[in-house]
């Protein structure tokens, strides 16, 4: 296939994924911020308005893996312009829903393409790069990886807040489009052919299941507390499935996911960090806006510019973070990249009631190069013991690990920042020798108490990387057939 405009075809396949994955991972956190204003319009309660988020969650997330496996064995660039055109009709559907049903109805349809979408995302470049420039590529697509989960609030807030809730789904519409008119045209087509191939059904339902009733238990627990009945059924059935899908898998001759391929350290070890980094990480996008805007008491607009500092930190690092561990390897990369993560969480911890923006930037910013340096070489790792047959495989991995991570990270954080400012609500005096109210005392204490537990977790995903050894990037890929159209 000729080059379009003098520009390699593997520069416009990660443009044109980039799109993609960025419209997927923005809706996983655009819509949060609308939801109260989403329970006055349809006039209903915060429990069911909820659902236009989780059921958006569990359906992409639970999706993946099984997509992945369509896209290794039917075409990728197939299920991707079938994906992106799935997402842009809910899209669509969500713009135009005139109940609150019809919109969680909606959010299926945008989920299922989301799912497509990101499944396939890491896999489709990864595949139009060499193995020396996996690292840079990924390091890239990382970073914008980070630019949607991170802008998603930032946007929302101000669409509600300029024009209304429709416009979080409309405006996007039109990048959407684009998008997929891109994807049509640009990209080639990446398919294994292997003889006798069937899809295993029973796999996918029973990771699907299990998926579904894990993450519901982070959430729901998250809310109600971890020790009632139906959050327990959900952790019970979690593990049941679980338990089924790996005694089906390793009977199947195509699983869903190759459990073979957690014997490899760099897969293993890399999958591990990422949900551990994650579940740090997100404690403190969850729980800052909270410490800035009713701790700290700035306006809405000045919290999101502050939150743009990780994102761009990431940015920036990611992309040089790949290039180097196509140089120097992987495990050096990742565990200073998680050590820095974890000592900016600890040094956001010491904020106190009279912080200044000079003084939160500086943190800010050594979470976010952490994150650059931490990200790309940790999926360039994942990415490169996969054969080139079962890339959606690694693909699909790499997001639902970050999905989880960021659902789990969430429901904890949300957990002991509540139980905490119960606490501390209880002991610290009404009246506060500097004139702040308890209840900002509270708050900003609770978020320091969570913020240094986050990073305890994240010295944990320190060792795991460790564990990855010392592998420099080569390709292992298995020859495989592919067409290029």
């Amino acid at each position: 296939m000729a080059e379009k405009k003098g520009i390699p075809y593997k520069w416009l396949a990660l443009i044109t994924v980039s799109i993609g994955t960025y419209m997927g991972t923005l809706d996983a956190s655009i819509v949060n911020i609308s939801l109260p204003r989403l329970a006055k319009v349809f006039q209903t309660d915060a429990s069911t308005v909820l659902w236009v988020s989780v059921i958006y969650l569990l359906i992409s997330v639970s999706l993946m893996f099984s997509f992945g496996k369509l896209g290794d064995m039917l075409g990728r660039k197939r299920n991707y312009v079938i994906g992106f055109a799935v997402f842009t009709v809910g899209l669509t559907l969500c713009s135009l829903s005139q109940s609150i049903v019809q919109l969680i109805l909606a959010r299926v349809v945008q989920a299922v393409g989301s799912a497509m979408v990101v499944s396939l995302s890491t896999a489709i470049v990864t595949g139009a790069f060499p193995s020396h420039e996996r690292g840079k590529a990924l390091g890239i697509l990382g970073a914008v990886v980070s630019a949607g989960l991170l802008s998603g609030p930032v946007l929302g807030g101000l669409l509600v807040d300029l024009l209304d809730w429709q416009s979080i789904f409309y405006v996007r519409i039109p990048v959407s489009i684009a998008g997929l008119v891109m994807a049509a045209i640009l990209l080639r087509e990446q398919k294994a052919t292997l003889a006798g191939f069937r899809f295993d059904w029973a796999g996918a339902l029973t990771l699907s299941g299990a998926l579904a009733c894990f993450l519901l238990f982070f959430n729901i627990g998250g809310k109600n507390g971890f020790g009632t009945a139906p959050v327990l059924s959900l952790a019970a059935g979690a593990v049941i499935l679980i338990g089924s899908f790996i005694i089906l898998e390793k009977r199947v001759k195509f699983p869903i996911l190759d459990l073979n391929l957690f014997r490899n350290r760099l897969f293993a070890a890399g999958n591990v960090s990422l949900v551990i980094m994650f579940i740090g990480l997100t404690a403190n996008t969850f729980l800052m806006p909270f410490y800035l805007i009713e701790g700290l008491a700035l306006p809405a607009s000045q919290a999101g510019m502050l939150f743009a500092v990780v994102s761009m930190s990431a940015l920036i690092i990611g992309p040089v973070s790949g290039w180097l561990s196509d140089k120097i390897g992987y495990r050096l990369l990742c565990t200073s990249g998680i050590a820095l993560i974890a000592g900016g969480l600890f040094w956001l911890s010491r904020l106190g009631a009279g912080a200044s923006i000079t003084g939160i930037i500086p943190r800010l910013m050594m979470v976010g190069i952490g994150t650059g340096l931490f990200s790309s070489p940790n999926n360039s790792s994942i990415m490169g013991v996969i054969p080139v047959d079962r890339l959606s495989t690694g693909s699909a991995m790499i997001a639902t690990m970050r999905q989880i991570g960021i659902s789990s990270g969430t429901a904890i954080a949300g957990a002991i920042f509540t139980s905490r400012q119960v606490v501390y609500l209880a002991s610290l005096p009404q009246t506060s020798q500097a004139s702040i109210p308890t209840n900002r005392l509270a708050l900003i204490a609770s978020y320091q108490d969570t913020l240094v537990i986050a990073a305890i977790v994240c010295v944990a995903a320190i060792f795991t990387s460790m564990l990855r050894g010392k592998a420099l990037p080569q390709s292992i890929n298995q020859p495989v057939t592919s067409t290029e159209k």
